[in-house]
């Protein structure tokens, strides 16, 4: 946690436990988990202005490291350019009411609300997460057979590097000491827990940056990312395979940013 909006004083305690409890009994949070309530409750404590500052601070924090590494890795502009949507009315105010500084406003939101406007909003703009690049248009261009199919496209090699960048630069704006290459590889991991609508192509890629950046214990591939995305793309078209996903599919773990 590297943002608290507040200190826990016990009057401060009273009030969420209050909160907590007004929540429970609101139809609109009825069978939701306790904790997210209490989350929420946690969030609603401070002062919306307090809140606003502080997330405010952490996405400059995370636009600053984003730059940082995109200029590391050859594109600039890219890391200039990046997450400025956060800051529209659609993402700001809704990160801003569920922000309490120990989780995702987004996640917090999708829990409570079934969705997150501000994040469907996010990865309809920013060409750097993957979820961008699905349709249900074939990467040949054809349509899918099927109503509601989706297709997952490779990423273009700026996109995909900035998505590499985003990542390293996210965990160390949220992570603070805890940051690392040990930190990062693992936290990819477990994004593979569950199927990833994902272009194989692209997937092989982030695979093997990921890797590599533990390997090394630093983040100098960055540098040498177009040759490996040039081999992910040969291997990825040598080894075919039909990445379709029916309108079903659902993946909470997806873009917790």
């Amino acid at each position: 946690m590297i943002f608290t909006p507040g200190r826990l004083t016990r009057r401060r305690a009273r009030a969420i436990f209050r909160t907590t409890s007004a929540l429970r009994r609101d139809p609109k949070y009825s069978g939701k988990s306790r904790r997210a309530i209490a989350e929420l409750a946690l969030a609603k404590s401070s002062p919306w202005l307090v809140r606003a500052a502080r997330h405010f601070a952490l996405v400059v924090r995370h636009k600053w490291w984003a730059l940082v590494y995109c200029a590391y890795a050859g594109i600039p502009w890219r890391g200039f350019a990046h997450d400025w949507s956060k800051f529209s009315p659609s993402e700001f105010f809704e990160s801003v009411k569920y922000f309490n500084g120990r989780r995702s406003p987004v996640g917090l939101c999708r829990e409570l609300e079934g969705y997150s406007f501000a994040w469907l909003h996010h990865k309809g703009r920013n060409k750097h997460h993957f979820e961008f690049w699905i349709d249900v248009v074939s990467p040949d261009g054809l349509p899918s057979p099927v109503y509601g199919q989706w297709f997952a496209l490779p990423m273009p090699f700026e996109y995909a590097l900035e998505s590499i960048c985003d990542t390293i630069a996210a965990s160390r704006a949220y992570n603070g000491r805890r940051f690392g290459p040990e930190v990062l590889y693992r936290w990819w991991k477990r994004r593979q827990e569950r199927p990833v609508n994902m272009h194989p192509a692209t997937k092989r890629f982030a695979d093997e940056m990921y890797e590599t950046i533990r390997a090394e214990g630093n983040f100098s591939v960055l540098r040498r990312a177009r040759a490996i995305y040039d081999r992910a793309q040969r291997e990825a078209s040598e080894s075919p395979v039909d990445f379709r996903f029916s309108a079903s599919y659902n993946d909470n773990s997806v873009g917790d940013r």
